[in-house]
């Protein structure tokens, strides 16, 4: 069962993906990335849907704070925890995504 953890999706169509609207907020977010020192844990993802008609772009809760701006020039929306199997790392820290792994490491 999923719950909204603060995780946050933007919604890019297919024409502003194919535009270079990824490239616009990899910048954006690789800027804040760098100049907070890369806070463990800040990371944004990526995804299609399932007739990829839309692409998502998820930034993790760790991050949220420090890109607010950025979600909200893009309209981000608070989500539930997006499936880790579909997900492509854009930039950042994938740490976040440890919290969906399952049983111990050796």
């Amino acid at each position: 069962m999923s719950k909204s953890t603060g995780w946050r999706r933007i919604t890019l169509s297919r024409n502003e993906y194919e535009s270079g609207e990824v490239g616009v907020l990899f910048g954006a977010f690789r800027s804040a990335y760098v100049a907070k020192n890369g806070p463990l844990g800040m990371a944004m993802f990526g995804c299609w849907n399932e007739d990829e008609t839309y692409y998502f772009v998820y930034a993790s809760p760790k991050s949220v704070r420090y890109i607010l701006p950025i979600l909200d020039a893009y309209s981000a929306h608070q989500t539930d925890a997006p499936d880790p199997a579909k997900l492509s790392l854009i930039y950042g820290d994938e740490s976040d995504l440890s919290a969906f792994d399952s049983g111990l490491e050796a």
